[in-house]
C-alpha cells in the first residue's frame, strides 16, 4: 500500500496501521514544532493554514499538492498577493474573498497548487496582519512544515514523503 492513498488495504491491517500511525506521527511532530515556535517567538505560525498543510503532507505525501515545490511556490505567492490586496482594500470579508480567488488563479498559473495557501491568503485578507507577514510568519511556518515532512520521510519507514522538488 502506498502512503499516498487514503483507502485501506484489503490484505494487511498491520501495514495499514503502520502507515496511519506514521502519518499521525508526522502531523504530531509538525504541529508540536509549530506550537513551540509560536510559544518561543510569538509569531502566529500555529495557524490553521499551516496545520492544514501539515495534515495534507501527512495524509497524502505523494499527492501533487503535497510536493515541496507546491508549498514553496504557492505560499509566498499567495501571501504576497493577499498582503497587497489587503493593503489596497483594507481587511474585510470581501478582501479575504478577493485574496483567496487571486491566489487560486496564481497557483494554477504557477503550476503549484496547494489549497491551504489559499486559506492563508483569505486569513491575511480578513485580518490584515501587515506587509511583513509573508516573511516573518508564512516563510518560517512553511519551512517548519516542509522540514518536518522531509525529516519524517527519512525517519519513519512507512511515511513516504518525496524529497524531490516536483
Amino acid at each position: 500500500m502506498s502512503s499516498a492513498t487514503l483507502r485501506r488495504p484489503t490484505t494487511n491491517w498491520r501495514i495499514a496501521w503502520s502507515v496511519a500511525l506514521s502519518a499521525g506521527a508526522m502531523l504530531l511532530g509538525a504541529t508540536a514544532v509549530l506550537a513551540t515556535m509560536e510559544k518561543l517567538t510569538g509569531l502566529d505560525v500555529f495557524a490553521l493554514p499551516f496545520v492544514a498543510s501539515a495534515a495534507v503532507l501527512a495524509m497524502a505525501p505523494r499527492a501533487p499538492l503535497a510536493r515541496p515545490a507546491a508549498m514553496l511556490v504557492s505560499y509566498p505567492a499567495c501571501a504576497i498577493i493577499a498582503a497587497g490586496v489587503t493593503a489596497a482594500m483594507g481587511p474585510s470579508v470581501a478582501t479575504a474573498s478577493v485574496s483567496a480567488t487571486a491566489s487560486v488563479v496564481a497557483m494554477l498559473l504557477l503550476a503549484a497548487p496547494h489549497a491551504p495557501a489559499a486559506v492563508c491568503a483569505a486569513f491575511i485578507g480578513l485580518t490584515g496582519p501587515g506587509l511583513g507577514y509573508p516573511v516573518h510568519t508564512v516563510l518560517p511556518a512553511v519551512l517548519i512544515v516542509l522540514g518536518t515532512a522531509l525529516f519524517a520521510g527519512r525517519l519513519l519507514t512507512r511515511y513516504d514523503y518525496p524529497s524531490a522538488w516536483r
